[in-house]
């Protein structure tokens, strides 16, 4: 996908009427499938993922978990792929004082979790309290992040406070939230499935660990006993569901040790979806063919999804560590990768070359914003300039070690290591467990390390905050700018959505300039479906929509 995401700006309730019309009618996942053939209905999706970190908001750690909550929660806005608009969920409208830091949400009176017990504003209060208090369960939740504009939140996460000052609900219907700073695009960040509505009284305490493991929902499945740990999660069509009611049963999430086991399955016709190992990704699109509406959406003989994802694979660098702490020897080393080789013969075409660290599916994505173009020789003059000229052999004196993750394939970072030989650099690939590589990327213990970056939601500001404002926790490369700091909280103020766009892209622009990560590619999503789906649609999120497909049966 080549032209940017439009995104209409939801800031006035009056701006918002048509829509909620529309949702009211057909549910927030309107306009996200195709119809229903005569007689065509029921049946089980069977959905193959790695094990997840878990299936309810405090444990969405990854795409495998959010793939699974998707179906199970409904936020109070959705992100719609097809008419590329944030829509209405258990939000009907929602709007925001002139500074943009005081929003109101105007909620549906419809809604019912899965236990019938009904969906309200204090849900929303508990939900979010929940997410955020470190007493909640023994290990406070890795994703309480998405509400650290919210005001209170600080004495929150400290234990200073047990109630949540910038939440409030004067009715049922009314869902007040407070930030500490102005934030035009805070309705994105409640489309995220991590910000949904808890019964109230639920997993907290002693019932954490019974609730995580077969969580209460609002959305359009429920689950169907308890998740097998690194087995599968079982879920079932919800009959109270206030929209549209899904035309499959139910889904079957089935874990797989490996994606080419998976894959296996999709091809025998044990499993209906799952990822394509990247060197059959070529093979797999001839054989199965491409999939609709831009490599989305699945049906028969249109099986082999190829969707741009909201992904960004990186290089990142420690820029406090002496090795790579010069920009110019981070400048070097991007340059040198030939990306487009790698694309190629490692990917197969699954994986483009990215030059923005903003994926081109969001707005403001502009290609050529980061020195990614592969010019070996600029990279051998940047390194003579920062003191590692060539010696007689061509070696540098430079030694770097490439930190990965220990259970991904080495072939990309091989290839990687012999560009930085060809410039004279000598590398070597350091494979980690990744428990003990997110301990390093926190304490620093690294010069280069490979990471990749998916959207929670579809705005720059979800790539540029999150990896490079000084006190963020996923800032890995340990970048601190007061300079950027400043302009990333002023652009997130402007309420004009061209001009935050602009703004963001000056944001970007700026941290390219220092270079703190190095874009490597952007993916496509590399999945394939078996012939008795149809209309299936998986967004640029990697959320299957199981509720407006169907099966033949």
């Amino acid at each position: 996908m080549t032209e940017n995401l439009e995104r209409r700006q939801f800031v006035k309730a009056g701006a918002l009427a048509t829509a909620a019309a529309a949702a009211a009618l057909a549910g927030c996942r309107q306009g996200q499938g195709g119809g229903q053939s005569a007689g065509q209905s029921g049946g089980t999706l069977s959905y193959g993922i790695q094990n997840p970190t878990g299936v309810e908001p405090c444990t969405l750690e990854d795409e495998n978990a959010m793939a699974v909550c998707y179906q199970l929660f409904d936020p109070l806005t959705r992100y719609d792929p097809t008419t590329k608009e944030l829509v209405p969920c258990m939000a009907l409208t929602w709007e925001c004082n002139d500074a943009a830091d005081e929003w109101t949400f105007h909620l549906r009176d419809d809604a019912t979790f899965h236990d019938g017990s009904k969906v309200t504003a204090k849900s929303f209060v508990y939900g979010w309290t929940r997410l955020v208090d470190p007493s909640t369960t023994d290990t406070p939740s890795a994703v309480a992040y998405h509400l650290s504009m919210v005001d209170g939140y600080d004495d929150l996460v400290s234990g200073e406070a047990v109630e949540f000052t910038g939440l409030s609900a004067p009715d049922d219907t009314t869902f007040k939230v407070r930030l500490s700073a102005p934030y035009a695009d805070f309705p994105f960040v409640c489309s995220a499935c991590t910000l949904a509505p808890i019964p109230e009284g639920r997993g907290r305490g002693d019932d954490y660990h019974a609730y995580a493991m077969a969580p209460v929902g609002n959305g359009p499945f429920k689950m169907k006993g308890e998740w097998k740990d690194g087995q599968f999660v079982e879920l079932e069509s919800y009959e109270g569901y206030w929209g549209d009611k899904p035309k499959v049963a139910g889904m079957l999430f089935t874990v797989y040790r490996d994606t080419l086991t998976a894959y296996k399955e999709v091809e025998a016709g044990s499993c209906d979806c799952a990822n394509v190992p990247l060197n059959q990704a070529s093979q797999s699109k001839e054989r199965y063919g491409e999939a609709e509406d831009g490599g989305y959406v699945a049906n028969p003989g249109h099986q082999y999804f190829s969707g741009e994802m909201l992904y960004t694979q990186y290089l990142v660098f420690n820029v406090e560590d002496p090795l790579v702490k010069d920009v110019r020897v981070r400048q070097a080393l991007s340059l040198a990768i030939n990306r487009e080789a790698i694309c190629t013969t490692v990917y197969q075409g699954a994986g483009t070359p990215a030059t923005d660290i903003v994926p081109p599916a969001i707005a403001g994505s502009t290609p050529g914003t980061w020195q990614c173009s592969f010019d070996r020789e600029k990279a051998g003059q940047l390194l003579d300039e920062a003191g590692y000229p060539a010696g007689a052999d061509g070696r540098r004196g430079l030694a770097v070690k490439l930190m990965t993750n220990a259970a991904n394939d080495k072939t990309e970072y091989e290839a990687m290591i012999s560009d930085w030989d060809a410039v004279g650099i000598d590398a070597s690939i350091d494979q980690v467990e990744y428990a003990a590589m997110l301990d390093k990327y926190y304490s620093g213990d690294f010069s280069v390390a490979a990471r990749g970056w998916y959207a929670d939601y579809p705005i720059a500001d979800n790539y540029l905050y999150p990896l490079f404002y000084s006190g963020s926790s996923d800032n890995m490369s340990h970048f601190k700018d007061e300079r950027f700091d400043e302009m990333i909280m002023a652009a997130r103020a402007v309420e004009d959505e061209e001009k935050r766009v602009a703004a963001m892209h000056e944001c970007d622009a700026y941290a390219a300039s220092l270079m703190p990560v190095a874009p490597l590619n952007w993916r496509g999503l590399a999945k394939c479906a078996t012939a008795r789906c149809h209309d299936f649609r998986i967004t640029p999120q990697i959320l299957p929509q199981a509720s407006t497909m169907w099966l033949e049966v």
